[in-house]
């Protein structure tokens, strides 16, 4: 495939960035930015932390793959949604510790074996972090749940038809889970 202009002639150089709205859990920032021909325009972004999502998955003979998946309430959308285990990378955090971390917290199981399976940015035009995913392998029940204060968080084994099937609707439809999953199914059907 050949584009018609070169990358330099899409870019746009910030001239100036704000602060609008600093939260716990993110900063809305207002840039100014230009582009190639001198057009200036006021930019909305979002500045978060990087994310990770760990995919469990049980591959026991005569059972099938299952996915350790997790049921929580969210505010954002005012629903119940069942997920894979996800949360924040930590400042300074590296995302597969992250991942490490968010799993044995959200559901007391440990990995032999965390594989990354891709990063992505949930949406390119005003966010400006990126969600990880990690594939957890070889897994061991090694403590109890270690939720944050405000979190309850039921887990349990689905099977990966019942994901795979569900994903996008209903409990399943967060939209991070929706790339992870396309992640692993990239993986498993291709091993990359």
């Amino acid at each position: 495939m050949s584009w018609r202009h070169a990358e330099e002639a899409h870019r746009w150089r910030e001239i100036e960035r704000r602060t609008v709205a600093d939260t716990p859990i993110f900063t809305v920032s207002a840039s100014t930015r230009r582009d190639a021909d001198q057009n200036q325009g006021e930019f909305v972004l979002i500045e978060a932390p990087e994310w990770v999502t760990v995919i469990p998955l049980f591959e026991e003979n005569g059972r099938g793959a299952e996915f350790l998946m997790v049921r929580q309430y969210r505010h954002g959308s005012e629903e119940i949604t069942v997920e894979f285990p996800a949360g924040a990378v930590d400042p300074g955090e590296a995302p597969q510790a992250a991942a490490a971390r968010e799993l044995i917290e959200e559901t007391g199981y440990k990995a032999a074996e965390l594989i990354p399976l891709g990063a992505v940015n949930p949406n390119p035009a005003f966010m400006t972090n990126k969600t990880h995913t990690y594939l957890a392998r070889g897994l061991t029940k090694v403590a109890e749940q270690s939720l944050d204060l405000h979190e309850f968080v039921e887990f349990a084994r689905i099977p990966e038809e019942t994901v795979l099937r569900e994903m996008g609707s209903g409990e399943f439809g967060n939209g991070v889970m929706l790339m992870s999953l396309s992640f692993y199914r990239r993986w498993r059907d291709t091993g990359a």
